[in-house]
Parts: structure tokens; C-alpha cells; sequence
């Protein structure tokens, strides 16, 4: 733009054309508005005032090269020096919020209308520790007409389900004392072949988990998440649980079994 660079001093050679798309850049700046170009030699910023000088510098030597007569041999290396000066910056876009817990006040009424009958799931393997918690889950359960199996430790349920099938596994994150993540029950359900797990309903109870939030069962590679707090409604959370498990599986599991696969 200018005959030579603020910056590195080196000759600046622009075309006709080049030179009319800054006259027209600067004309339609508000005032008080620069528009900044990048010297082709050197990559630094040129900062224009509206009236085509440079910021912090007199206005003549660039009027003086803006209007004068060029023999059209300019340097091609400032091509698009003006359209990308005058481009707009792209917005950032931001990741969205996950999404907020259910709403639970419906538990309190008692409410809620089962769509499906859950049938053929005789047995449930619960591993609680608190007595009320174990007692809630067999209740629920057993309305649903799973058969309870109950076991003192991690060792113990392992061994069971290595020999044994179980269409429901409850665990409590502090059954083994040390949270999730020095469960072993919790490893082996995390570890078991799909063709296995994708028939298991799992349900993790614990003071972390928020009752009936997908994401939160997901991110620990279970079916549902119980508060100690919601225990008192375990039968109307497992049921609203489980039919919307067979709502969301329910088709994939029916068409692999059309197939053949387990």
C-alpha cells in the first residue's frame, strides 16, 4: 500500500485495481475506524486511518502513492492484501450445555402409568448393603416378577454371574467400600461381552447419582441411576427406567433377534 513498509521498509508496488479497493475500503470506514492490511514482504499489520494515513503517521506519503500513476508491473504478492483486511472474523461457537437432570416431582405424587409389562426377567442380582435400599429393590423388583439373589461380596457376585445369567444387576457404588472406582463388580459389568451386557438391566444407587439422569448413567456405562435420597420410590423409578429402556433398545434387541444374534 505504502510506497515502502513501516515496518521492514521494503518497496510496496500495488495495482490499479488494488489501489481502488483500498481508496473504497477507506472511504467506507465510521469514524474513528482503521482498517488494518498485511505487508506481503514481512507479514506485519499496517494500520490505515480513514483519511489513508498511517496510524500514528502523516497522511501524505499514502495519499501521494494512492493517486499516482503505476506502470501495472506491481508486485502480485499484495493481491488480496484489501479482501482479507476487510474479511469478517468468524463467530466461535461454543459447545452446547448438557442437558439438566429430569424434573422428579412427579415421584411424589405416585404417578406414573407403566406402557409395557416387563416379562421372562426372573432374576436380579442385588448388592445394596444398606438394608433399606436392599429391601426397596427387592420390592420393586419382585413386582416385576424378577427372582432376588443376594450376595455378601464382590467375589461372590462375580462367581455368580460367571455361571449364571442375570437379566437385572443392582449395585451400590459403596457395596465394596471404595466407590466405583475400585468396584470389581463395576469393572466386570463395564468388561462383559456385549452380547451378554446389552441384556442386562443395570442400576447403580449412590449418594453421587442424580435419579433417573440418562447422561450420567451413560457416562457410567449403566441403565439407570438411583439417589440413596429417591430409594422410597425405587418401584416407580425402576418402572419409568425399564420402559424407557425397552422404548429405546427395545426394536434394536427384537431386530437382532430376527436375525439370530444375541
Amino acid at each position: 500500500m505504502l510506497a515502502q513498509c513501516p515496518h521492514c521498509q521494503q518497496t510496496l508496488m500495488l495495482s490499479d485495481a488494488q489501489l481502488e479497493k483500498i481508496k473504497s475500503a477507506l472511504a467506507s470506514l465510521s469514524v474513528g475506524r482503521t482498517l488494518k492490511i498485511g505487508c506481503p514482504k514481512c507479514k506485519q499489520p499496517i494500520e490505515l486511518n480513514s483519511d489513508g494515513s498511517v496510524a500514528g503517521q502523516p497522511a501524505g506519503a499514502l495519499m501521494d502513492v494512492l493517486f499516482a500513476e503505476h506502470t501495472g508491473n506491481e508486485d502480485q504478492a499484495a493481491v488480496g492484501m484489501v479482501a482479507a483486511a476487510q474479511k469478517k472474523p468468524q463467530p466461535v461457537r461454543l459447545p452446547p450445555d448438557a442437558p439438566k437432570p429430569p424434573d422428579l416431582g412427579w415421584l411424589s405424587s405416585g404417578v406414573y402409568s407403566q406402557k409395557e409389562a416387563v416379562e421372562n426377567v426372573p432374576h436380579a442380582l442385588i448388592m445394596a448393603g444398606d438394608e433399606e435400599i436392599t429391601t426397596q429393590a427387592t420390592m420393586a423388583f419382585g413386582e416385576m416378577g424378577y427372582q432376588p439373589t443376594y450376595v455378601r461380596s464382590a467375589e461372590e457376585a462375580i462367581a455368580k454371574m460367571q455361571f449364571m445369567n442375570f437379566e437385572a444387576v443392582v449395585l451400590h457404588s459403596k457395596f465394596e467400600g471404595e466407590g466405583l472406582d475400585g468396584s470389581a463388580v463395576h469393572q466386570y459389568m463395564r468388561e462383559m461381552a456385549m452380547s451378554r451386557r446389552r441384556y442386562v438391566f443395570y442400576v447403580l444407587v449412590g449418594p453421587e447419582f442424580r435419579t433417573l439422569y440418562d447422561l450420567e448413567a451413560l457416562a457410567n456405562s449403566a441403565n439407570l441411576v438411583v439417589n440413596d435420597n429417591d430409594a422410597g420410590y425405587f418401584s416407580i423409578i425402576l418402572k419409568r427406567g425399564m420402559n424407557d429402556y425397552n422404548d429405546l433398545f427395545g426394536p434394536y434387541l427384537e431386530a437382532l433377534g430376527n436375525y439370530g444374534v444375541k
